[in-house]
């Protein structure tokens, strides 16, 4: 299973993906222990702004394994730590990879 966040962009975003990669990406694999984390940082072909500033991806092992995580009494301290880094509202999609 895999918990995708997204960060869409909008006019004027604040978004500090060195703070995310060093930071919040290490208390999520501190609280969530999934098996692999990607980052993938938005780029604009052509310059320009990109539609997401970042799209993280957590892998779990099963919906077991996820489940856990986000049951995880942790939560909220990773959430508080979203303002952080940026003002932009995640968006989150659970999916599995084919």
């Amino acid at each position: 299973m895999i918990v995708s966040v997204l960060y869409p962009n909008h006019d004027g975003a604040k978004f500090d993906a060195s703070y995310y990669k060093a930071t919040h990406a290490e208390l999520a694999r501190e609280i969530w222990s999934p098996e692999k984390i990607e980052l993938i940082e938005g780029q604009a072909p052509g310059g320009g702004t990109p539609p997401f500033a970042l799209i993280a991806n957590f892998h779990f092992a099963s919906p077991e394994a996820m489940g856990q995580a986000m049951a995880s009494p942790r939560m909220g301290e990773l959430q508080a730590d979203v303002p952080n880094f940026t003002d932009i509202t995640p968006q989150i999609m659970v999916g599995r990879a084919l």
